[in-house]
Parts: C-alpha cells; sequence; structure tokens
C-alpha cells in the first residue's frame, strides 16, 4: 500500500471519531438549537469520512 492510502486512512479515522463524537453530544444536549447544530456537524464530519473512505478505495491493494 501507499503512503497516500494510510494518509487518507487516518483521515478517515479522525473524521468518522468526530463524527461520532459530534453525534453523540447532539444526543445529549439539551437545548434544541444546540443539538440541530451538533447534529449538522456530525453528518458533515461524516460525509468528510465517506469521502476518505472512496479515496482509500482507489488505491490499488
Amino acid at each position: 500500500m501507499s503512503k497516500d492510502y494510510y494518509l487518507a486512512q487516518d483521515a478517515y479515522k479522525l473524521e468518522d471519531l468526530a463524527a461520532k463524537k459530534y453525534a453523540f453530544y447532539a444526543q445529549n444536549a439539551k437545548n434544541a438549537q444546540v443539538q440541530q447544530l451538533f447534529n449538522q456537524i456530525a453528518q458533515d464530519q461524516q460525509q468528510g469520512a465517506q469521502t476518505f473512505r472512496q479515496m482509500m478505495n482507489q488505491f490499488p491493494q
């Protein structure tokens, strides 16, 4: 595997972890506006993670 694959993998893991954290924060927020904001951030992070996952799939195995 190339160095770029591992860079994309690390970025994927960070984005995925961030998405999970923000989803957790949204579940535990008491204020509806804060909850909505955290949910939006979680979705954005998950989209970023999916982008890195797609990049990883493009590298030869």
